[in-house]
């Protein structure tokens, strides 16, 4: 649309296109009106070179109260009459609308007679404006076109087509509003829609855009995210039931959901370093299940593999010495887009059979050999940490290098056989508890079958036979994570954690050794430990300590003291502000009866704004919009900056005052000037004024000042409109739409 004329029982006709004429300018013929009291063609609204907008009457018309039959300029929010002697005056008055910015100039891909369907106000009605709210809350959770999932969660007395009405909506809205036009129409190519579906009118104060600007493009980048996911968990849900014969969503094997990716691609920017494919696998299916965000549910999921992860810790560290945190919100949602756009390379061509394949080629380049000696130098030295903070492979590789000699693997091999041999470890810790936990590298290397009593887990490649006990799952687990907290956490910033916490290590973390300076020497151990593993912890020598100090001792005291410091990490971790989910079951909030007879005036609604009256509802045109009511009689006392003396506050009265020609007066009166009042048409007028003499005082001003007075008066507030929709006549406002009021049709 270019343009629309409003009518003033708030029908919509859009302009959409123009016809180009010879004379160098584009014109519309404006055909809306069926009376017999007036011709069939009123005018004609054309736009010429320069984008400005005409009108060229074929009739008598009053163009804000002047009367015309000359063509002439017409501006935004004009409005137009055409007088008829066979109806009431009011019947044919128009508002000239332009959009409040150049619209989008993309095919919506939908069909050209659904553009142009008429809002349906009788349904628009029916949905509060709270239903909105947590409507757009579930799609920026599950994503568009999750209808049974939204009916399940909140709306089970909607139908589906009112959900993907209402949904369409939001979605042109927010398109609508986007700086980036290939994003604008990669989302309105999401919308479905039949001829029959009814049709709600888009507008960004029906879903409080007006106050995500700066998130929209975020937010609209999450919505095709989502959409993505939905249907490559379709196509994996058609490929599955499809082989097994049966729609039993109980045999779905989600094991082969991303095991058509090579496992390079998983390695980089891993959430933790105990996280492999399966927990990839389970954050995608997660995500779908329970919602974008909502990573406190996924991880509790009896069905998803994140809740044996605090058993399989604990096997190693008993009770508060779980070294090993889950991934923060952020984390895992990078985690997600990352998973996202790794599945949308294979466009669509997803080989869910496949399992990797050639990942398997890759493993016979090792030797039991280079196997075992690997595993010996993680369990003693872990993976280094780069100066970066990044887990160093390069370092890795020089000290295996230095143990056997020749080494012709590169980086990513050398990852991936340490995912391979961590992923086993934790196998066989949960074994060990009686649980089958489900094989994420299968594909890597194959493991044979072995009772819940077995201790070895044997991994099998070529004649070779790498053997991996309990023992050495616990010792590898334990040690490795030991290493990762200590070069993570402790070493970073360890002069700074020991001289804070100093008197609180002497008495918590006790040492029975003379002349041990606790800031000096557990540095030093831990330092030593990090550049030479616990094999270095044999022959240490601490200055000004005679006596002398075992392997074990060094160890007991380095894991009381990463104990300690886990408490200061968890302490810190719970101040940190967890993103807002919407939970699964949403408990409905019980609806506030706004009663005006429990009303007590004034009424303090927040710290710059006190409602002084409501007023009366004249519902005519001029005294309500689509948006706002304007009630005689309206009074509230705004708290703002004095127009008289700079960094001074002062309070304004705002009143709306009867017309003598049927339209609103607004009237603002400073307590420092009370006998000048400001009286305009608007209310933005008025605070337009009050905010110039305000900016003419500073010293830095700005060049323009914009400002809403529908909002310093307080008609904008929530509270305030909830109480105005109560009042009596407000029903009668054709062209408002209703956000908190159920209306009966």
């Amino acid at each position: 649309m270019i343009a629309k004329m409003q009518s003033i029982d708030g029908y919509e006709y859009f302009i959409h296109k123009n016809i180009t004429l010879a004379n160098n300018y584009k014109i519309g013929g404006l055909n809306i009106l069926e009376c017999k009291g007036l011709p069939p063609k009123l005018a004609d609204i054309y736009q010429d070179s320069n984008g400005e907008f005409y009108l060229k009457p074929y009739v008598e018309c009053h163009v804000e109260n002047q009367p015309t039959i000359e063509e002439r300029k017409i501006n935004n929010f004009n409005r137009i009459w055409f007088p008829c002697n066979k109806c009431k005056s009011q019947i044919h008055i128009y508002t000239f609308i332009l959009p409040l910015r150049e619209p989008l100039k993309f095919d919506t891909g939908l069909n050209t007679s659904l553009n142009q369907k008429s809002h349906d106000k009788i349904l628009y009605c029916r949905w509060s404006q709270d239903e909105k709210e947590t409507l757009k809350k579930l799609i920026l959770q599950f994503g568009y076109g999750r209808w049974n999932k939204l009916q399940q969660i909140r709306f089970q007395a909607k139908p589906k087509t009112e959900l993907k009405s209402f949904s369409n909506a939001l979605i042109r809205s927010i398109a609508d509003q986007l700086p980036i036009q290939e994003l604008g129409q990669e989302l309105n190519n999401l919308i479905d829609e039949n001829q029959d579906d009814a049709y709600i009118e888009p507008n960004q104060k029906d879903w409080e855009l007006q106050n995500l600007k700066q998130k929209l493009v975020s937010i609209g980048k999450r919505i095709i995210m989502l959409s993505k996911i939905r249907q490559f968990i379709k196509k994996f849900k058609e490929d599955q039931f499809k082989k097994l014969g049966t729609n039993d969503k109980s045999q779905l094997n989600w094991d082969y959901l991303l095991g058509f990716i090579p496992s390079s691609s998983f390695y980089s920017q891993r959430p933790s370093i105990w996280w492999t494919r399966k927990h990839d696998s389970d954050l995608v299916r997660g995500v779908y299940k329970y919602g974008y965000t909502n990573h406190t549910k996924i991880r509790q999921a009896e069905d998803l593999c994140f809740k044996d992860l605090d058993y399989c810790i604990n096997q190693i560290f008993i009770g508060e010495n779980n070294y090993q945190e889950f991934p923060f919100h952020e984390t895992l949602n990078k985690r997600v887009k990352k998973l996202v756009s790794i599945i949308n390379k294979f466009d669509g061509n997803y080989d869910f059979d496949n399992l990797a394949q050639s990942d398997d080629e890759e493993q016979k380049l090792w030797s039991l050999q280079d196997k075992q000696s690997l595993f010996q130098l993680l369990c003693d030295f872990g993976v280094p940490i780069g100066i970066d903070g990044r887990q160093n492979w390069q370092d890795l590789k020089d000290k295996l290098m230095n143990k056997i000699g020749k080494f012709d693997r590169n980086l990513n091999q050398l990852e991936k056989m340490v995912q391979t041999i961590r992923t086993r470890c934790e196998q066989i810790l949960m074994r060990n508890k009686d649980k089958k936990f489900l094989d994420s590298e299968s594909s890597d290397l194959d493991s044979k079958q072995y009772d819940k009593d077995d201790q070895e887990i044997p991994i099998v490649q070529d004649q070779d036979e790498f053997i991996i006990t309990l023992a050495d799952a616990q010792k590898f687990s334990k040690q490795t994570n030991l290493l990762h907290f200590i070069r993570k956490t402790i070493l970073p910033q360890a002069q700074q954690l020991f001289q804070t916490h100093q008197s609180a290590i002497q008495k918590q973390v006790e040492i029975d050794v003379p002349g041990y300076d606790i800031i000096q020497h557990d540095i030093f151990v831990l330092q030593h430990l990090n550049q030479y593993g616990y094999s270095g912890l044999n022959n240490i020598k601490l200055n000004n300590i005679d006596q002398f100090i075992t392997q074990d001792e060094f160890i007991s005291r380095i894991e009381k003291l990463c104990s300690f410091f886990k408490k200061i990490r968890d302490q810190s971790n719970t101040k940190r502000k967890s993103e807002y989910t919407i939970k699964d079951e949403i408990v409905k909030k019980p609806k506030t009866n706004y009663n005006l007879s429990e009303l007590i005036l004034p009424s303090q609604i927040n710290a710059s704004l006190k409602l002084i009256q409501l007023g009366k509802i004249i519902p005519t045109i001029y005294y309500h919009s689509e948006h706002n009511l304007f009630p005689v009689g309206y009074k509230s006392i705004r708290t703002y900056s004095s127009m008289f003396t700079k960094g001074k506050r002062c309070q304004y009265s705002c009143e709306i005052i009867e017309g003598a020609d049927g339209r609103p007066i607004f009237k603002v009166t400073s307590e420092e000037d009370i006998d000048n009042p400001i009286i305009k048409n608007s209310c933005t007028g008025c605070w337009v004024y009050i905010c110039n003499r305000v900016n003419d005082l500073q010293d830095h001003k700005k060049q323009k000042v914009t400002i809403s007075g529908t909002d310093r008066f307080g008609l904008l507030e929530p509270n305030v409109q909830k109480y105005l929709e109560e009042l009596p006549g407000a029903e009668l406002c054709q062209k408002y739409k209703f956000k908190y009021r159920q209306m009966e049709i």
